[in-house]
C-alpha cells in the first residue's frame, strides 16, 4: 500500500480552498500579539533540533489497459528515488495562540501562490515579532548549520514548543513552492529528531 500522507493533504487543501481561488490577499493575524507570552523563545538554551529536510518521487509507472479501453496506471514501488533538499528554509514559531494562526496561514497560502513564503514578508507578519522567531537559510547559515544536503543541526535553543516551519526550495531570490508545519517540542541538555518529507512512500530520511 503506497503511503503518501503529505501530498494527500496537499491535494484535501487544494479542494476545500478551490472556490476561494482569484481572492488570496496575505495578512497579518487579525489578532493581538502578546510578546509576553513568547519571550522564552528570545532567549539562549542549551537544546537542539538535528533534522532533514528531504523528499522522493516515483520514476516509473506501469501502465495497463481497464475494459472500457481506458489505459491507468500505477507507480513501480520499487522506482522511488529520494531528493534531499538542498534550499530550505526553517523558521520556529513559538506555540501561542498568535504563532498558530500564523503559522496556518503560511500552510495555506503556500499552496496557492508563488510568492507570500517569506516570514518576514509584512504581508505574514508585523517586522516587531521576527524577533521572536528562530530562523535560518540553507546552504546560506554555513556548515556549521547546513551539515549536508537535506540536513540540519539548530543549536543553543531554549525548551518549549513549536510550529516549525519548512519552506521547500527556498532561495533568497524564489522562495519554496511549499511549506510544511508540524509541531516540536525542545527539551532542555537534549536533542531532539526532526523530519520533514514530502512526495511518495514513508520518511525514511534519517536526522
Amino acid at each position: 500500500m503506497i503511503k503518501n500522507h503529505n501530498i494527500k493533504l496537499i491535494f484535501s487543501s487544494l479542494i476545500a480552498l478551490s472556490p476561494l481561488c482569484g481572492c488570496v490577499s496575505p495578512e497579518p493575524p487579525r489578532i493581538p500579539f502578546n510578546s509576553d507570552e513568547v519571550s522564552w523563545a528570545r532567549k539562549i538554551g542549551n537544546s537542539t533540533i538535528k533534522g532533514c529536510v528531504s523528499g522522493a518521487e516515483f520514476t516509473k509507472y506501469n501502465t495497463y489497459k481497464i475494459p472500457d479501453g481506458y489505459y491507468t496506471s500505477y507507480p513501480d514501488i520499487g522506482s522511488s528515488v529520494e531528493h534531499p533538499q538542498r534550499s530550505f528554509t526553517i523558521d520556529l514559531l513559538p506555540e501561542s495562540e498568535y504563532m498558530h494562526k500564523l503559522s496556518k496561514k503560511m500552510y495555506i497560502y503556500s499552496l496557492r501562490l508563488h510568492s507570500y513564503k517569506n516570514i518576514n514578508d509584512p504581508r505574514w507578519v508585523d517586522s516587531s515579532i521576527i524577533n521572536f522567531i528562530p530562523h535560518f537559510s540553507c546552504p546560506d547559515a554555513g556548515a556549521a548549520i547546513c551539515t549536508s544536503a537535506g540536513h540540519f543541526i539548530f543549536s543553543n535553543l531554549p525548551a518549549g514548543t513549536w510550529y516549525i516551519v519548512t519552506g521547500y526550495n527556498s532561495t533568497p531570490e524564489q522562495r519554496g513552492h511549499i511549506a510544511l508545519v508540524q509541531k516540536i517540542k525542545t527539551i532542555e541538555g537534549q536533542t531532539v529528531p526532526f523530519v520533514s518529507w514530502v512526495g511518495a512512500l514513508d520518511k525514511t530520511c534519517k536526522p
